[in-house]
């Protein structure tokens, strides 16, 4: 179980927008300071092998997605959301300086545990766990809140470290749209 507490270990920029409808998923676009991937849920099924968790993958039929159909949904039964999971030498050859993570959630009740998660993995035991709490920026239900979170990675990192990006309802239905992650070098 998360605790309020253990969500400041990131920053976030409230004036920040970035309309991400008709975001695609689409292969990497890196150049030498940045690499961006971006996922709007629509392709689970032709997903690079990085994303996992595609069972989250949810057709909204109840309320309309924040783009497209399809969003990543979590409840009581499957607790986390579609999951980005690589290692870093399998990213670029540079390793990262900082995560940033935008994207939107959508409050079905009120949710204070929520949040969106970095965890750097070292050899199977987490070396980084970093989280955003949505609800201390937008506990705002009912509708798509966008959030940007940024992650800095603030300790010394190894290439065979390995990354995880996911978000978490914290058990309560919560459904997340058009992620894009950028990795700043």
């Amino acid at each position: 179980m998360f605790a309020a507490g253990m969500f400041s270990a990131c920053t976030h920029n409230p004036g920040s927008s970035t309309d991400q409808k008709g975001t695609t998923d689409s292969s990497p676009e890196i150049d030498e300071n940045r690499m961006v991937i971006a996922t709007d849920m629509e392709n689970a099924a032709s997903l690079p092998s990085y994303w996992r968790n595609g069972f989250s993958i949810y057709k909204m039929d109840e309320i309309p997605a924040h783009s497209g159909n399809y969003v990543s949904r979590v409840n009581d039964e499957h607790g986390y959301s579609l999951t980005f999971r690589e290692t870093f030498e399998n990213l670029n050859a540079k390793l990262p300086r900082r995560v940033v993570v935008n994207g939107w959630y959508y409050f079905t009740e009120p949710n204070e545990k929520a949040g969106f998660i970095m965890e750097i993995n070292d050899n199977g035991s987490s070396y980084i766990w970093k989280a955003y709490n949505f609800d201390a920026v937008n506990p705002a239900t009912n509708q798509w809140n966008e959030f940007t979170a940024y992650f800095t990675i603030d300790k010394p990192i190894k290439p065979e470290q390995e990354i995880n990006l996911f978000a978490t309802g914290a058990k309560k239905l919560t459904y997340f749209d058009d992620f894009k992650f950028i990795f700043e070098y």
